[in-house]
């Protein structure tokens, strides 16, 4: 599939010259950087995973952390992130 993508001119250096750099064409770096960005990001926040962590801290907290987990191994191809 086709798609355009505009990008300022300052990045588009960045990336051509990342990529040459890499021995990969612009579109190979390009696939490569947004597959990474996907499989590494997390869309949760700082603040929501620090009260998992602090939730740890008791045996009712643990029970719902390890729901949630469970949760969210199911509906997402990347899983949980680490605690």
């Amino acid at each position: 599939m086709t798609t355009t993508v505009h990008l300022p001119p300052d990045l588009l250096e960045r990336v051509d010259k990342r990529a040459r750099s890499l021995k990969l064409s612009r579109n190979q770096f390009v696939r490569r950087a947004l597959d990474h960005l996907l499989m590494h990001e997390t869309e949760w926040s700082d603040q929501f995973l620090s009260a998992l962590q602090e939730a740890a801290g008791d045996e009712d907290g643990r029970r719902g952390i390890d729901d949630i987990m469970h949760a969210v191994a199911r509906r997402s191809r990347k899983g949980p992130p680490t605690l």
